[in-house]
């Protein structure tokens, strides 16, 4: 961001822009900052999902699918 528009808010925060502000640059750069602590979010709560254990119910879903799979014979 710009120096003049430089502010650190805390996550959570509402930032209210008046409709005048929002065809200025640093509202854009509002924007894309904002956009770019939603996507690192993200992507840190999909790398911990997919760190998380099956339960053995799915995980059993899961080798019964992969058995038929195995076992159904292939289209070639």
């Amino acid at each position: 961001m710009t120096d003049d528009g430089m502010e650190d808010w805390s996550v959570g925060q509402i930032v209210v822009v008046p409709h005048s502000w929002r065809g200025d640059g640093l509202w854009n750069e509002i924007q894309l900052e904002a956009q770019d602590r939603i996507g690192a979010d993200l992507r840190q709560t999909y790398a911990e999902l997919l760190r998380q254990p099956l339960s053995p119910s799915l995980m059993s879903l899961v080798c019964q699918i992969e058995a038929q799979i195995g076992a159904s014979p292939r289209n070639g």
